[in-house]
This record gives structure tokens, C-alpha cells and sequence, in this order.
């Protein structure tokens, strides 16, 4: 994030706001750390591009229709002073990707299983509600004294079995896990590049598990199912 931006914006008040910091930068949106006159942090999520949150205000409407902690709640907009952006509950926590590549995480069998079935039942919540995420990475996953956040809902969208279908969650699902389980992975010198199937140390059951998401075998077609496999294939 360019440092110009944050300077901006550090110390700007916005109603009942103050902006703190940034926090995070993703495709369409800048989001800052700031706190309310109560004294409550929350995350304020500002457009990059003029005028892309007023004709898209997906993210808006399908939070403000979920009611669960393991996701952030939509508590308003602000609109002053040329600044347009959503209000939102602040998560505490670490994201996946900072814990891999700022702190060199590895994670053991017992937190990939405690995390990706945490995970999965929020997917689940989600489709059970009619909505898919569509951006289940390692960025918009946090973790927090071994509880589970999804946050980053900008792409996420009503599920039209068209378009917009359950299953563009399950690869993402399939990528965020072998990004765990290669946490733990030591490369050989020298050795070629080999598949994730035949490089990472898996049981059967766990590489037909993985290859089903990534529909290199016969997918699946609910979370149900991918719950019950999971647990099967990664009990600890």
C-alpha cells in the first residue's frame, strides 16, 4: 500500500469515526483500522475506483443478511467528505498469509484439521444461506487463539446455480488446504518439480479428497459431503 495513502487518511474523522491506520489492500478496496466514538474498533473499507461501491453493493447486502460470529457484520456506510465506504465489525487476528510468510508458520496435522473443518462449516454456512464467497484464500482467512474468521465478502455474490454456482468455493477450499499442508513441506535439493499429489506426503484418502475439489475426480455437491470426507480422511 503506498505510504501517500496512508498518511491520507491516518487521523480522518468520519462521523463517528476516526481513522487509526491501514490494514489491508485487496483487488477493489483499502481498508483501515478506526474506532467509534464508544471507543469500538472497526473496519472501514473504502473503494479504490470512484463510484464502484455505489454500483456494487453486493458485499453491503449479503452481510447485513448473515448473522454469525465467525464472519464480520456490515454496520453501515459512511458517506462524507468525497469518502464512500463500508463499516464493518473488526475481526482480531492473524490471516493465513502472514502467518505462513511473515512468521514461517508450520502448521501440524491437528490445527490443518481444527482450521479446514472450521472452514468448511462456514462455507457451509454460507451456501446454506444462499451465498457463495468466491475468494477463500489465504488472505481472508484469519486465526485467532484457534477460532476461524472468513472476512473479504467484496466478491462474493447470491448463488444463481449459473454463474455464480456453490462448487467455485470448493478449489478455493482445495488451494487455502495445500497451502497448510505445504507449510510443513522441506524440498530436496535438486529434486524436480513434481505434482502436489505426488510431492506432499498424503494418504490415498486424502489425495482423493483434495482431487475432488479441484475436479480431478468426480466432485462434489455439497459441503455435506466434503465435511464428512474431511473428517474422514484427516481425523486426527
Amino acid at each position: 500500500m503506498r505510504h501517500s495513502k496512508v498518511i491520507k487518511h491516518s487521523g480522518r474523522q468520519l462521523g463517528p469515526y476516526t481513522i487509526e491506520r491501514a490494514i489491508g489492500e485487496g483487488r477493489y478496496g483499502l481498508c483501515f483500522l478506526a474506532k467509534s466514538k464508544h471507543g469500538n474498533r472497526v473496519v472501514i473499507k473504502k473503494s479504490k475506483f470512484p463510484g464502484v461501491f455505489k454500483n456494487d453493493i453486493h458485499e453491503a447486502i449479503i452481510l447485513s443478511k448473515l448473522k454469525d460470529k465467525r464472519i464480520p457484520e456490515f454496520l453501515g456506510v459512511v458517506n462524507e467528505k468525497r469518502f464512500y465506504g463500508f463499516v464493518l465489525e473488526f475481526k482480531n487476528g492473524c490471516t493465513v498469509k502472514d502467518l505462513l510468510f511473515k512468521h514461517n508458520y508450520q502448521f501440524t496435522h491437528e490445527e490443518i484439521f481444527n482450521i479446514g473443518l472450521q472452514l468448511i462449516k462456514i462455507i457451509g454456512y454460507l451456501h446454506e444461506n444462499g451465498v457463495v464467497h468466491r475468494d477463500i484464500r489465504i488472505p481472508n482467512v484469519l486465526v485467532n487463539e484457534g477460532e476461524v474468521y472468513l472476512i473479504d465478502f467484496g466478491l462474493a455474490r447470491w448463488t444463481d446455480n449459473n454463474r455464480y454456482r456453490y462448487d467455485l468455493d470448493f478449489s478455493y477450499l482445495g488451494d487455502f488446504l495445500l497451502y497448510l499442508l505445504y507449510s510443513s513441506y522441506h524440498k530436496k535439493r535438486m529434486s524436480k518439480t513434481l505434482p502436489w499429489y505426488q510431492e506432499l506426503l498424503l494418504t490415498n484418502e486424502q489425495q482423493l479428497f483434495l482431487k475432488k475439489l479441484f475436479r480431478l475426480e468426480i466432485a462434489y455437491e455439497n459441503t455435506n459431503q466434503i465435511e464428512k470426507d474431511f473428517m474422514s480422511a484427516f481425523k486426527i
